[in-house]
This record gives C-alpha cells, sequence and structure tokens, in this order.
C-alpha cells in the first residue's frame, strides 16, 4: 500500500483539527509533509504536531507551490473566498484536491474549475461530509434496497442552533456575503448535496426560495447595549449571545471558544476576545446574511423537496424524513438510529447505526479515508466522489439564492 504525501493549505479549524487528525491516527497510511498557513501561531501548532520541519512551513500557498513538493494531493482548507485561486493553481501542477466547500465564490468560478481538472486529469473531492456519514450511508442503503419503494418527497430541517448562528454568521468568518458567500451556500450546500445523493443523482429543474435577516438588526438592540459586550454593557449578564457565555461549560460553546483562543486561563481569553469580533454586540454587528430561509425543489422524474435553514433552534442538528411509495424512513443525524415505517405491514423498524459523537456524526474522518483510499488506488472507480457530483448541488445553492433575492411572486388576498 503506497503511503501518502499531503500538503495542508489553511490550518485553521476545519483544516488542522477536523481533517488532518486522520494523519495522527494512521501514519503508516499518510502523513502532511507541509503546510501553508498565514497566522505564525497555527502555523507553528500544526508543524509540531505533524513534525514538519520549519523549512517546509509557509505563510502563503503560493510560496509552498513554488517549492515544488511531490506530492500525491493538497488539502485546501481556507476561507471560502481563498478556495478558487489555489485549487486552480493546484490543479495547474498535477496535485489531487480535498477541497473545503463551497467549491468557488461563483457558479461560474465552479463550473471553470471543475473544467481545469477534468483537462488535467486532476482527481477533486469536495468536504460534503454529510453522504460520507454512517447515518445518512445506512440511509441511502436502505433507499436503494427498495425498502421504501420510490421515493417521492423529502422534507428536511437545518437547525443551525442559536449560539452557532450568532458565533459563526453574526460575528464570525461568514457574516456577510461578500467576505464569504450567502448562507444558503456557505451552510446549505451540505443540505443540497445530501439531496442529491438520497435521489440518486437526478437532476433539479426547478427551485424557489425565501428568507430574510430578521433577528440580528439593531432594531431588535436591548436598550442600553454597548458595542461590545466587554465594555460594561448592563445586559452582560442577561443576554443568551453575552460573549461572557463562551466561558460556561456548555459543549456547543466551548467548541466555540477554542476557535477563538485554545486557553483554560479565562482572563486571557477575555483579554483576547475584546480585541476580536466575538465580543460584538450581536445586534450591532456589520452582519447581512439571512437567519432563516425556506426552499423548495422539484427534480426531474418529479420528486420534491422542502426544507429550511434557520437560526432560532436550540440544538444544532438536521432532520430528515423520506418519504416513499412503500414507506417512510425519519431520522436525525448525529442520533445512532432512525425509523423505517413499512405502510403495507404496518411494521415499524428502529435501524441503529454507529453514530460517532463528533462534529459532523463522523463524516469528518470518514471522507479522508474514502479520499486517502482514491489516492492511493487511482485504478478504481472514483466517479462517486468527484467533483462534478458536488458541483449540481453549488448550483442548486446558489439558484436558491438567486430566488430569495427576486422575493418569489407576490400574492393578493
Amino acid at each position: 500500500m503506497k503511503k501518502i504525501r499531503l500538503g495542508l493549505i489553511g490550518a485553521g479549524e476545519r483544516g488542522a483539527q477536523c481533517y488532518a487528525p486522520y494523519a495522527l491516527k494512521y501514519p503508516e497510511e499518510v502523513s502532511f509533509v507541509c503546510v501553508a498557513e498565514p497566522i505564525a501561531e497555527r502555523r507553528a501548532a500544526f508543524g509540531r504536531i505533524h513534525s514538519i520541519a520549519e523549512k517546509d512551513r509557509y505563510t502563503s500557498w503560493e510560496n509552498l507551490f513554488n517549492a515544488n513538493y511531490t506530492l500525491d494531493g493538497v488539502v485546501i482548507a481556507t476561507q471560502d473566498k481563498d478556495h478558487y485561486e489555489p485549487a486552480m493553481a493546484a490543479i495547474s501542477l498535477g496535485y489531487n484536491i480535498l477541497l473545503e466547500k463551497p467549491i468557488a465564490e461563483t457558479v461560474e468560478q465552479a463550473k471553470a474549475m471543475v473544467q481545469a481538472a477534468q483537462r488535467n486529469s486532476v482527481f477533486i473531492m469536495v468536504c460534503h461530509v454529510l453522504r460520507y456519514t454512517p447515518f445518512f450511508r445506512s440511509i441511502k442503503d436502505h433507499i436503494g434496497q427498495g425498502l421504501i419503494g420510490d421515493v417521492q418527497s423529502i422534507h428536511h430541517i437545518e437547525n443551525i442552533g442559536y449560539w452557532h448562528f450568532a458565533h459563526s454568521y453574526v460575528r464570525g468568518n461568514w457574516n456577510r456575503v461578500e467576505d464569504a458567500s450567502p448562507m444558503i451556500v456557505a451552510k446549505c450546500s451540505h443540505d443540497t448535496d445530501i439531496f442529491n445523493y438520497l435521489v440518486g443523482g437526478q437532476r433539479c429543474v426547478s427551485i424557489s426560495s425565501f428568507g430574510k435577516l430578521s433577528h440580528f438588526t439593531r432594531s431588535n438592540m436591548p436598550r442600553g447595549a454597548t458595542a461590545r459586550c466587554t465594555d460594561g454593557c448592563p445586559h452582560k449578564k442577561s443576554c443568551m449571545y453575552s460573549a461572557y457565555k463562551y466561558l460556561e461549560e456548555r459543549k456547543l460553546r466551548s467548541v466555540f471558544k477554542d476557535i477563538i483562543m485554545r486557553t483554560e486561563d479565562n482572563q486571557e481569553f477575555l483579554n483576547h476576545v475584546k480585541t476580536t469580533p466575538y465580543s460584538r454586540c450581536v445586534y450591532q454587528s456589520d452582519n447581512d446574511v439571512v437567519d432563516h430561509q425556506v426552499v423548495i425543489m422539484e427534480y426531474e422524474s418529479g420528486v420534491t423537496v422542502s426544507w429550511q435553514a434557520s437560526a432560532f433552534t436550540m440544538d444544532t442538528m438536521r432532520q430528515t424524513k423520506i418519504m416513499g411509495t412503500l414507506g417512510e424512513i425519519e431520522g436525525t443525524l448525529d442520533d445512532d438510529w432512525y425509523i423505517l415505517r413499512d405502510f403495507s405491514s404496518g411494521n415499524v423498524t428502529t435501524v441503529h447505526v454507529h453514530t460517532p459523537r463528533t462534529l459532523h456524526a463522523g463524516g469528518d474522518a470518514c471522507i479522508m479515508d474514502a479520499f486517502v483510499e482514491a489516492l492511493q488506488y487511482p485504478e478504481k472507480d472514483r466517479s462517486q466522489f468527484d467533483i462534478t457530483l458536488s458541483l449540481q448541488g453549488h448550483v442548486m445553492a446558489f439558484a436558491a439564492e438567486e430566488s430569495r433575492l427576486n422575493n418569489g411572486y407576490p400574492v393578493s388576498l
């Protein structure tokens, strides 16, 4: 078995904490031999953990690529607007790619990347990790066995979680369309990809969407709120979005606290958070992405999909119900089970799956396993993993945003 040599572009939370640990767990299969990361602390930490020499640590992807490494592939886990250029450069060098979603800023760029990869015989996998989870793989298998007949419709809810949304889409890296991408693309291209996966790669022929930014605006700001939670805001103890809540022992918040700064010293953390966007009042930020959105879709076979993404939920989870001619499947990602109901017999079966208690329900590790295997055995059919499958989901997400911006059709009663 060939040992795979990889480079990492972007040693942030996704690249360093979600994908790269695979190499530490399976060092005989894969290793990271170089890294490009502009933030010195992250670059040094990644280099130390993965035993990468100082000379193989770079501040930019341009410098790394100019070094002409012999690599089997690169993992590109930069911010949304920094995907296209390094990916196109990697393609020109013949490097296979594991690319964080979204593919690019626009549909045109995404299509250009797919075409370039095909011309250069470069294999690209997009980090649509949900389809690699044990949960959705098991559901897909049961659909394939015909246990619920022909799929007719899907209903899906993307529960973003009120605290997750405030952290990532009000204060964080995805709070403005011009700096990242529309929320439906940045967050929910996962979901459009899952629908395509479940219905067998059919083509979506029609899509419509509604949604807006309603709550996280100045009009909803509590009286007397300061620009930052740490500026002596009178609501710092009562506001559920207070930056001081990062210090509470709650699972979701501890994850986001580590993204801001990895330290056990609360005072050190508070001193640091004052210098970041993460202490800004959520009602006085410069965010412009929607905080709730609904989408309806139709596929070429007549399958319909209705789904919504909302900030206003307690938990971060995805709930899915798939309705077929013979039965239905219903479950929630992150659970160890889902329900299969048979119409004819009336039987209700609880299907148990092994769902790791990790971000994306084990999908991050599973996609790395698939990527490494695809590079180890290029003679095998890799079409089920290729970027061309991910492109349709992106086209759909961008189309949904275009529909939302056009406000659908007015109704007169």
